[in-house]
């Protein structure tokens, strides 16, 4: 999974990926099963330094007992934009 934009709140994640991919549902399933409230929500077309992307976001939120450390980064790449 290629994350291309990642944004840290206080208690949420943004994380963004091209739609194309399906790597943001596999984010979204993958945050889901350890114990994390995600959601995906299509952006559509994004202007980037390589071209008009279609990018999906995903919403991370987690409760104030939950560590933003513990996310699961297995098969995980930040590859910025």
């Amino acid at each position: 999974m290629n994350c291309y934009l990642q944004v840290v709140g206080r208690n949420w994640i943004q994380e963004h990926y091209e739609t194309a991919s399906g790597d943001a549902r596999k984010r979204a399933i993958q945050l889901r099963k350890a114990g994390f409230q995600a959601k995906s929500h299509g952006l559509g077309p994004q202007v980037t330094n390589v071209g008009i992307i279609k990018m999906t976001m995903v919403d991370i939120r987690f409760n104030d007992n939950q560590d933003i450390t513990n996310l699961p980064t297995d098969n995980w790449t930040y590859q910025g934009i």
